[in-house]
């Protein structure tokens, strides 16, 4: 994990070498590194040099950001919790460079794995519009669960394996720059399996599917997906000022059992407020509401019910800590950069999960904590946090990789 954050730390170190101009010659003095005895200090250290020749002459940059076809490595993209996943994968252009495809897979340090393999078939209006097809396999073997509502103790922590298919067709539209609208039809195959971690008892020991829905039997699922987004941050993948709102309905029809519909409501807002004009001090506040509802007589499987807890909700619990139909987070986060490849952040989270929407604000879940970041000018490619503060110890939530859309 350390040695590809050194490597993405390192191509980014290359990637804005190469974006400053080169300075002048003229009436600059001429260093000599054998007589300026402080050359060998002002020059990288070898390993650095190394690795960022090694990160230009591979384009690994250009490869994690998806801007040239050929085979990149693959970091993340997996559940929250997975542990650290790295795989292969390859883009290409195919039907006359009309239909970008990329096949990529993904192994974790827990032994979890991914599949995905996508096709964007139409992209016009000056890259404002797009089509995708979507394939993905999954097998979580320790997904953890502790039960329902925010009361649950930490020691009923329990395990289970969640795998499954996911075929989709998502199609955008922007018709603004700083707007997108967005739709998806998928069908979902879930899958619920005893778990595989020895540490903690299987979910079947301790749970039953009265309390917990889905459990025994788990449908095939229609899945229909509505979304809109604002996004007018000053540098998408690595903001210090703007902000991002997104909001999605989704409708999940069982197709199979005819047990468990239910519908789902999801937003999150993100805002930047720069306190610098040299981008090296600002402050973000994030809030996120999850809702949903049952058809009268059907039930909510408990594997996608809303949660609190983890790296994009409170950090000082483990991710999916607690669950139940209604979830509210919000928090705060300072960022400090004092150099142009890395940052530290200190922030606090909140949050609640409910069954009934009205106690979301009652007796908040909190967490403090602080984290760095390694990033170019443009992008983040690593996030390392630390919390604390909500009762159950430290946590430690490690993100290497390159979100995708």
């Amino acid at each position: 994990m350390l040695g590809s954050a050194v490597v993405l730390i390192a191509a980014a170190a290359h990637a804005e070498q190469a974006t400053e101009p080169a300075p002048s010659s003229q009436g600059a003095p001429v260093h000599d590194a054998a007589v300026d005895p402080d050359a060998g200090r002002k020059s990288d250290s070898g390993f650095v040099d190394t690795a960022r020749e090694w990160a230009k002459s591979t384009q690994i940059l250009e490869r994690l950001e998806g801007e040239i076809d050929g085979w990149y490595p693959r970091l993340g993209g997996m559940t929250r919790g997975s542990g650290f996943a790295i795989g292969p994968g390859y883009r290409m252009h195919v039907f006359g460079d009309q239909v970008r495809l990329d096949v990529s897979a993904a192994l974790s340090t827990r032994l979890y794995r991914t599949v995905d393999v996508r096709a964007r078939w139409l992209q016009a209006w000056h890259e404002r519009v797009d089509l995708w097809t979507e394939y993905r396999y999954e097998n979580y073997p320790e997904e953890d669960f502790y039960g329902v509502g925010t009361d649950t103790p930490e020691d009923m922590r329990t395990s289970y394996q969640l795998r499954g298919t996911d075929i989709s067709v998502r199609g955008h539209v922007k018709p603004f720059a700083w707007l997108r609208l967005g739709a998806t039809l998928g069908y979902t195959t879930p899958r619920v399996g005893a778990g595989r971690d020895r540490e903690f008892p299987s979910i079947g020991d301790i749970f039953t599917d009265g309390s917990t829905p889905g459990l025994i039997e788990q449908p095939n699922f229609l899945r229909t997906e509505v979304s809109t987004e604002v996004d007018y941050r000053d540098e998408p993948g690595n903001p210090t000022g703007g902000g991002f709102y997104r909001a999605a309905y989704a409708i999940w029809n069982d197709r199979t059992l005819e047990s468990y519909d239910f519908n789902r409501f999801e937003s999150t807002a993100t805002q930047y407020v720069r306190l610098t004009s040299d981008r090296k001090h600002s402050l973000s506040g994030n809030a996120g509401l999850t809702f949903v509802n049952n058809a009268p007589g059907d039930r909510v499987p408990f594997y996608a019910l809303a949660y609190v807890g983890g790296k994009d909700t409170v950090r000082s619990f483990r991710e999916f800590r607690f669950k139940d139909e209604n979830a509210f987070w919000f928090g705060a986060e300072y960022r400090w950069m004092p150099i142009k490849w890395a940052s530290g952040v200190l922030f606090a989270d909140f949050g609640q999960v409910a069954h009934n929407w009205q106690d979301l604000t009652r007796d908040l879940k909190h967490g403090f904590g602080f984290g760095v970041r390694a990033h170019t000018s443009k992008q983040t490619f690593a996030k390392l946090d630390f919390g604390f503060g909500g009762g159950e110890g430290w946590r430690t939530f490690l993100s290497v990789g390159i979100p995708t859309s």
